[in-house]
């Protein structure tokens, strides 16, 4: 009995040593399969520009990362000089497409010094925004023990399960010379479009084969096309082709809304959010008619676009146009303005535990002293 715990217990020696190892020798690939998996980049909005931003020529170990909200040129110093091997940058330093990197442009020069030092860059952006436990639920936090309720005020939807498989499409073939023709064709076709494959082929009882292929929507002509040429009357009127819906993802999606137990006045949710955020001042425009706060909706960072026409007491984000403003308070929203990056960046050192949790303490993560929000209020 003895025996057997201490080979057990050598056993579990060797693995926790295996496993260690591997972590403290974590390749940039490996490091970016684990970022995805913490924040899928499938949850960014399609007009963003996520994942891996710059890559390194060589294969690299990453042993250091750097975590700041925007990617400045006293960032990029401090990034220099703390020999990092990975920036993670919350907003993406290539964002417009790059014509060219020269010395003269400052984000041109950040991504010279970037590919001249060998350091990676990757920016999850709204991602993250989406993200149950992300930055808008840690931005919701300002109401603590006030908050009865809080949902995203949009839906992520889970991505495709390959790219842009967008359709099912079954297809009998029969056993003949000219169904074998017809699922070489098929298959051929699959091997020519990268997002296609084939999900299912198997044996019915009457005489068919059916095959099952995932598709996007642009291959459909074809397979038709392909079907059409079998020598059997109307094939293709024995297809089925089923369009696949993304399914919704609970708790995930742009913005939140909050309802609160009991209500508060403007002034302290306004004394919330600075303490929440560290900031002595905010800029407040009180609603037409302004009565006490039941209901809060925020985004972070540019939420206009998000909290158009949702109906809340106050609507929370970075920063909103003179007429937006105009536009909310005559709504009968109070706004509460508190700069862009002011709404992002508290959250970068909750988000350093959580990466360094799933990571490993063989990594060193540091969260950057020199990023700052560029406005001040003096």
């Amino acid at each position: 009995m003895l025996t057997s715990c201490i080979c057990h217990l050598v056993r579990h020696h060797i693995q926790l040593q295996k496993y260690h190892r591997a972590m403290s020798n974590l390749t940039l690939c490996s490091v970016i399969d684990e970022l995805n998996r913490l924040a899928p980049l499938s949850l960014a909005e399609p007009w963003d520009n996520v994942g891996l931003l710059v890559e390194p020529s060589s294969p690299k170990i990453v042993k250091k990362i750097l975590l700041t909200n925007d990617l400045t040129t006293s960032v990029m110093q401090e990034a220099e000089d703390s020999t990092v091997d990975l920036i993670y940058s919350y907003h993406p330093p290539i964002f417009a497409p790059l014509k060219r990197i020269s010395a003269a442009n400052w984000k041109e020069n950040i991504i010279a010094r970037c590919l001249e030092n060998k350091i990676a860059v990757f920016s999850p952006h709204t991602a993250l925004d989406a993200l149950k436990g992300g930055v808008n639920d840690w931005l919701a936090e300002a109401f603590g023990s006030h908050v009865a309720s809080c949902e995203p005020l949009t839906t992520s939807y889970a991505a495709f399960p390959r790219r842009n498989c967008t359709h099912m499409v079954e297809i009998p073939v029969p056993f003949n010379p000219e169904g074998k023709k017809l699922v070489r064709s098929i298959l051929e076709l699959v091997a020519s479009v990268p997002e296609a494959r084939l999900e299912e082929h198997i044996s019915t009882a009457d005489g068919y084969e059916q095959m099952t292929i995932m598709a996007p929507e642009k291959a459909l002509p074809s397979l038709i096309d392909l079907v059409n040429q079998c020598s059997f009357a109307n094939a293709s009127r024995y297809v089925r082709i089923i369009r696949v819906e993304k399914p919704p993802i609970p708790g995930h999606g742009m913005g939140r809304l909050i309802r609160l137990k009991e209500p508060m006045t403007v002034s302290h949710a306004v004394e919330l959010v600075k303490s929440h955020l560290k900031l002595q001042h905010v800029r407040l425009a009180i609603a037409h008619n302004a009565k006490d706060v039941t209901t809060i909706a925020l985004c972070a960072g540019s939420g206009a676009s998000v909290l158009k026409n949702i109906k809340a007491d106050v609507l929370l984000t970075g920063e909103m146009s003179h007429h937006e403003v105009l536009d909310a308070v005559h709504r009968g929203s109070s706004v509460i303005l508190c700069e862009h990056s002011n709404t992002e960046r508290g959250f970068l050192t909750k988000w350093k535990d959580v990466l360094t949790s799933a990571l490993g303490e063989s990594i060193h993560i540091i969260v950057s002293v020199n990023d700052h929000d560029p406005l001040h209020v003096v």
